[in-house]
């Protein structure tokens, strides 16, 4: 009788044990999430495929594939957004520059 009370709650641990690491795993993307945000440094942000550096928004490190943005939005004036090598051109209807339409 012993050895089957014995039994059955080495079965129970073990169980346990198992159901705790299965909860505690998580998914990949959220070990890859963390992983972003734990990068403090922008040059090391950068140098991972996975991440990039939000500079704009001072939001750091951050998972996934960087939104596309407009190179020629920073460019607050006429002059300087005409004279950019980007391939800018200002809109003076919207006033703001915007990458030239090809």
């Amino acid at each position: 009788m012993r050895s089957m009370i014995s039994a059955f709650s080495i079965s129970a641990v073990s169980l346990g044990l198992i159901a705790m690491a299965m909860a505690l795993a998580g998914t990949p993307a959220q070990a890859e999430e963390v992983r972003c945000q734990a990068i403090r440094d922008s040059a090391m942000c950068v140098a991972e495929p996975t991440c990039w550096y939000d500079a704009v928004n001072n939001k750091g490190c951050l998972p996934g594939p960087r939104p596309d943005e407009d190179g020629c939005a920073v460019h607050g004036g006429e002059s300087t957004c005409n004279t950019s090598s980007l391939g800018c051109a200002w809109n003076a209807a919207d006033e703001k520059c915007a990458a030239k339409a090809e």
